[in-house]
């Protein structure tokens, strides 16, 4: 069943909705201009307009083309008093070793390493047939998962902004490659979903699963891995096309969210209240929290900019912890039952924007990594930028922890009492 069409069909079947546990009917052959929704939670079942695995694969190939001459090809050029540097985006990857070395490696793996493997796949499915291995698919579900591509544009585009009142920038082809293959893998990542692929390894949905009532209340578990649905119990039950044990529900999601939310907020102090880097011109070292940046580039007149960094790097993350600590108070008490839609919209906007919080990590990364290039001004991370990595990091896998299939047994729990 769908927003734009019913899913009425002569040839149909049941699938149980990832979000809120309910049943629905959906054509084994959509319209693929629609997208199908679930009528109860209004989560895309089946999404319109998917592109074929080869056109994927293509696009894929190129972005692949673009990342290979952003590393080999001059990326910009710095001059600082007369001081001239060129580099390559190679030669700002391998900058950062020491000194909280280890905030380089998170930045690789979700902007390189984590779309390298998205992209390689995408091309062994698109291009030549490939059937991907059961752990293969485990490696690009995480991958897919934590690929932050898009925060990174964003960050570029700030760092930009502020390398401008340091030096005279320049950039060169390997800039404009870069540029593009963020784009392409973007796209690539928007249009080649976990969920297609697992649909290669079999099908999901269960022959004998009912429309209008919830997986629950037909013994049927969803796998949270892979989203097959099988027949359950109280005790788990392993999925038959990725080995996960599942369980109706999360099990002890609550309190996982719970201590993980304590641990986010614990950080969060110290994350806004240090020195996220420190600059270091001519042998005077200054430090600057992310206020004083935000402070900083609004003096620059990059008032846009600045409100990105507050809202990003400030707000989000706070607003993350107090909408998770909102849902989990409402699903331990009973409430009223038109709740449920608004509940889900929150937490579907926690997911949306828990990455986002990302962008000052990768500000402060990309500025350590390049201006510290120059000699003769130097900028470092400090102690505050890996307090609030580990709080945006902590936030992330919280919202992942909390089953939003709980909201909807709110109803069932006051109909009970």
């Amino acid at each position: 069943m769908s927003e734009e069409k019913d899913g009425t069909s002569s040839e149909s079947y049941v699938e149980i909705c990832h979000c809120c546990d309910m049943g629905v009917t959906l054509p084994t052959t959509p319209d693929p201009a629609l997208n199908y929704r679930c009528p109860r939670c209004g989560a895309v079942l089946i999404r319109a307009r998917e592109y074929s695995f080869h056109t994927v694969g293509t696009i894929a190939l190129s972005a692949l083309i673009m990342l290979f001459a952003s590393l080999t090809q001059p990326f910009m050029t710095l001059e600082q008093f007369g001081v001239i540097n060129n580099m390559s985006l190679y030669n700002v990857l391998t900058t950062l070793r020491l000194d909280w070395g280890g905030l380089l490696y998170v930045f690789m793996a979700v902007t390189l390493f984590m779309p390298l493997v998205v992209l390689f796949l995408a091309v062994a499915v698109g291009l030549f047939s490939v059937v991907p291995s059961l752990f293969t698919m485990k490696v690009f579900s995480f991958c897919h998962r934590y690929c932050m591509v898009d925060v990174f544009i964003m960050g570029v585009l700030i760092s930009l902004i502020k390398l401008t009142s340091l030096a005279n920038v320049s950039f060169h082809f390997g800039f404009f490659s870069a540029v593009i293959f963020s784009v392409m893998m973007t796209w690539c990542w928007m249009h080649l979903r976990p969920n297609r692929l697992w649909a290669l390894r079999g099908h999901s949905h269960f022959k004998g699963a009912l429309a209008g009532k919830t997986g629950y209340e037909q013994n049927l578990v969803v796998c949270r891995t892979c989203g097959a649905q099988y027949p359950g119990d109280e005790h788990g039950a392993v999925c038959p096309r990725c080995g996960r044990v599942n369980h109706y529900r999360n099990p002890s999601a609550i309190q996982r969210t719970c201590a993980l939310l304590l641990a986010a907020t614990i950080l969060y102090l110290p994350s806004n209240l240090y020195p996220v880097m420190y600059t270091d011109l001519l042998g005077a070292s200054s430090g600057s929290n992310i206020i004083d940046g935000v402070i900083a580039l609004w003096h620059m007149n990059s008032h846009f900019v600045a409100l990105v960094i507050l809202i990003a790097s400030i707000f989000i993350p706070i607003l993350k912890i107090l909408m998770l600590l909102f849902l989990v108070f409402n699903v331990i008490t009973p409430g009223r039952k038109s709740q449920e839609k608004r509940l889900v919209l929150i937490y579907r906007l926690v997911e949306y924007i828990g990455k986002w919080s990302m962008i000052d990590v990768f500000v402060v990364i990309i500025m350590s990594s390049v201006v510290r290039i120059g000699g003769l001004v130097t900028i470092n991370p400090g102690f505050a930028i890996v307090a609030f990595c580990a709080v945006v990091i902590l936030t992330l896998i919280s919202a992942e922890q909390f089953d939003s299939r709980m909201i909807w047994d709110r109803r069932r729990n006051c109909e009970q009492h």
